[in-house]
């Protein structure tokens, strides 16, 4: 036998599926979290080293890490230096397959080989960018070369820093092809900031 469901009951489960609806919606939307990078105030100078933005997308934030010119009587063989992320627990490296840079120039018989180790202290990206098979390095012609171009993502809302730093005991250096420590070349010591601003979310 049917029964059928009184006026008032109908009229509360009503106002439960509404209610129920109505908090649904107030839950909260998606969030979204955007990468902004900004280089530190130290000016270019020809034989600097300095973190700069490139581009990001997103919660990732592509740094390139460059050299200032013209600088075209260096004898440029081997860079050897790291990146300090201040706040691993906002800012993570991300590896890649290969490593964009433009300031090492294989001449016959050379190739470059780049380095990268973000994993053993993941506070600290570990990085080389050398020419492998003897011979001389080079000098450039152009304002500025890309040593190397780094990515990084912020996971969520905050700010930190993004600073050039020595490997081991040893400060950040480049080489010549003797192996010996370039003076011309000097890296920025002053930290490029790396925030994330974090939007929707709200509810009513």
């Amino acid at each position: 036998m049917n029964r059928r469901l009184s006026p008032h009951f109908s009229l509360f489960l009503s106002i439960g599926v509404v209610a129920l609806l109505l908090l649904a919606g107030c839950g909260g939307g998606s969030t979204s979290t955007v990468a902004q990078f900004t280089a530190s105030a130290t000016a270019p100078a020809p034989g600097l080293v300095k973190l700069v933005p490139k581009t990001t997308s997103g919660s990732r934030a592509v740094v390139d890490v460059l050299i200032f010119g013209p600088e075209p009587n260096l004898d440029l063989f081997d860079f050897q230096f790291g990146v300090k992320i201040g706040d691993t627990n906002l800012v993570t490296f991300v590896p890649q397959d290969t490593y964009l840079q433009t300031a090492l120039v294989p001449a016959a018989g050379q190739t470059i080989d780049a380095i990268v180790d973000g994993a053993s202290d993941p506070s600290v990206v570990k990085i080389e960018v050398v020419k492998l098979g003897g011979g001389a390095g080079n000098g450039f012609a152009a304002a500025s070369a890309v040593v190397i171009e780094l990515a990084f993502d912020v996971h969520g809302s905050g700010a930190t820093t993004l600073t050039l730093f020595g490997t081991g005991v040893r400060d950040p250096q480049a080489f010549d092809s003797q192996r010996v420590p370039i003076a011309a070349v000097r890296f920025d010591a002053a930290s490029g900031g790396l925030r994330g601003v974090t939007t929707g979310g709200g509810g009513y």
